[in-house]
């Protein structure tokens, strides 16, 4: 069976059902979505966040078509440098995060392509609404509720927030502060194993240093 990645999840989140990025959050969403993936390698194993905030690979790379190509930039392209600096250089590396993902998203089914003219963005309108709105669902009840979430779903909370996703994962205005402090400390009520825990703390932190860059330099 298929794994859903982290990254899926977000980008789910993110779009609207005609498969485009709310206004203003595309640039937001391409950093959380570049983090996503990291972070799917460092749950695998395949990539580390050092204390000193610098990014390894490991020495052998994931099975998946999509995070193995991840795992290669990293590896040849982006191996020691800090994990703001990879965030931020992932996409075009990869011909595009946000492209990515949604082409992944297209071959399963979930999404379509539509491109209607060569100078026009490439939208992926979703076609598989139940598979969409489980996901939805899922993150929602993660973000309203007090118990545990698979941590997957953790990530894709605390990666909400960079991405300035709150109205997404929280469509009720009176529940949004209670969301804002469930994605806040999302991870820290998952049990990953310590050297986890401090990658993926590392990439959320560079995640939303990247993200209020892109605010200061809008």
């Amino acid at each position: 069976m298929r794994s859903v990645l982290i990254a899926e999840m977000l980008l789910l989140v993110a779009i609207t059902d005609n498969g485009r990025m709310p206004w203003g959050k595309g640039a937001f969403v391409t950093v959380g979505l570049s983090g996503a993936l990291l972070a799917e390698l460092a749950i695998g194993g395949q990539l580390t966040v050092a204390a000193d905030g610098r990014v390894r690979a490991a020495d052998a790379g994931p099975g998946d078509e999509l995070l193995a190509r991840v795992y290669d930039a990293v590896r040849e392209q982006l191996e020691g440098r800090k994990a703001r600096r990879v965030v931020s250089s992932l996409s075009r590396r990869i011909g595009g995060s946000q492209a990515q993902v949604a082409g992944r998203l297209a071959m399963a089914g979930v999404l379509s392509r539509d491109r209607t003219a060569r100078w026009r963005p490439t939208r992926y309108p979703v076609i598989d609404a139940a598979a969409r709105q489980a996901v939805l669902d899922e993150v929602r009840m993660a973000a309203a509720g007090t118990g545990p979430v698979r941590s997957q779903v953790a990530v894709v909370l605390a990666l909400a927030g960079p991405c300035r996703l709150l109205e997404q994962v929280a469509p009720e205005r009176r529940t949004r502060a209670a969301a804002r402090r469930r994605m806040a400390g999302a991870t820290a009520d998952v049990s990953f194993a310590p050297p986890v825990a401090d990658s993926i703390d590392g990439l959320v932190s560079a995640v939303a240093a990247a993200a209020t860059a892109i605010a200061a330099s809008g």
